[in-house]
């Protein structure tokens, strides 16, 4: 009983390293012990309740930003809004589209203005965007709302608002990962083409595009990615098919990525020369590099790129290599050296390393690599004696 009476006079630093540990729920029955303890574990509880914010644009979601936007105390910690689908898009509401297929005036929904209006007003920390579609949407009729009308809406606030966006994460993939696709009939035509658009893009720093790629979104999608000169971190995931490899082309073509320190390509397929020169773009400033089921074009080879990469990246720290395929001289599945078995490398402080084997029990193979660290030189040398197997 003294210990627990005793608990509320600790410092603030020590009751939020305790607060840190509890699951969300135990941390919400230690805020009720007390008016001291509440006060102690606000900063803890804000951050990490509030942080980011979800809706599905129905009145009812809306309704909870609002109350919450009107809260001196929370609104601060608000960094990202989530647009997700639970039980439907847009319920509650009175949507009003045109008859090619997109909502003709999102912000003449009062609920929508008042959302703008807080982002402007009250949400002045929250610049981080996501937008998660979980099901294929498919085609549904247009008297329904979905989560594409929610990227037109997303897209209307925040270039009526000229909000500086800093991060913008669209992810249409479910839980296995496989990639799905918009409906393009939903969003306003030639969008990248506002000098608003601009404007407002020209402050992202980080872009994550999860999307199958079709004829419909290829040239939406790219403009995302061209219209944001100042990128620092970007991910991609197109699906491994030709199409993904001419946006590659494209996208080496017309790409200024001088200030990109973070590149992450999931699931697609390219061709080594469009890969040499998007990195060589961000040469200077590149400090990660992320390759999972990668799939070079054929012509190309994955052992001359390592070979490229050990060398003129002064700025790589991180690599992550998972699933890599080449298609000459046969489609095979790249295998690496295993480092932790090679005499001339060895693990320091300030290093990680972690390897990825098949799961061949008898014969066990090197088929992914994550390493952090100053020898980045020296364990990609290592790596260029990787081999391929069909």
């Amino acid at each position: 009983m003294r210990s627990s009476c005793l608990f509320p006079t600790l410092a603030v630093e020590l009751v939020e390293l305790i607060a840190s540990f509890l699951e969300g729920d135990t941390l919400l029955d230690l805020r009720l012990v007390c008016r001291e303890i509440q006060k102690k574990t606000f900063h803890h509880f804000a951050r990490r309740f509030f942080s980011s914010i979800k809706t599905d644009l129905s009145d009812d979601s809306l309704r909870r930003i609002n109350s919450l936007s009107r809260n001196s105390e929370l609104r601060s910690y608000v960094h990202g809004l989530a647009f997700m689908l639970h039980n439907g898009v847009g319920r509650g509401l009175v949507w009003e589209r045109h008859p090619w297929g997109p909502l003709s005036a999102p912000l003449e929904v009062e609920a929508i203005r008042s959302l703008r209006d807080n982002l402007i007003q009250n949400l002045t920390n929250c610049r981080s965007f996501f937008i998660f579609c979980r099901y294929p949407e498919g085609h549904p009729d247009m008297s329904h709302v979905t989560i594409t009308d929610a990227v037109a809406v997303f897209f209307a606030l925040v270039v009526d608002a000229r909000l500086p966006v800093s991060s913008f994460h669209l992810i249409y993939a479910n839980k296995y990962s496989r990639t799905l696709i918009m409906d393009m009939r939903r969003l306003p035509k030639l969008l990248y083409r506002q000098p608003e658009f601009k404007l407002v893009w020209g402050n992202l720093q980080k872009l994550s595009l999860e999307q199958y790629l079709t004829l419909d979104n290829f040239g939406f999608l790219l403009e995302l990615v061209l219209s944001a000169p100042n990128l620092q971190t970007l991910l991609l995931n197109l699906g491994s098919h030709d199409l993904a490899s001419e946006f590659m082309h494209e996208l080496a073509e017309s790409a200024n990525f001088s200030k990109l320190r973070e590149l992450a390509l999931f699931r697609t397929c390219l061709r080594a020369p469009d890969l040499d020169k998007l990195l060589g773009i961000a040469r200077g400033n590149l400090s990660a590099l992320t390759l999972y089921h990668v799939s070079l074009a054929p012509g190309s080879n994955w052992t001359s790129f390592l070979k490229r990469l050990s060398t003129g990246f002064l700025a790589l720290q991180s690599i992550s290599l998972y699933y890599l395929w080449a298609s000459t001289p046969a489609k095979g599945l790249l295998t690496f050296p295993d480092l932790r078995k090679t005499s001339s490398f060895c693990t320091t402080s300030g290093q990680s390393l972690n390897m990825f084997y098949s799961e061949d029990l008898k014969s066990p193979t090197v088929l992914g690599i994550e390493y952090s660290g100053s020898k980045m030189p020296h364990v990609l040398s290592l790596l260029q004696t990787t081999t391929e197997t069909s």
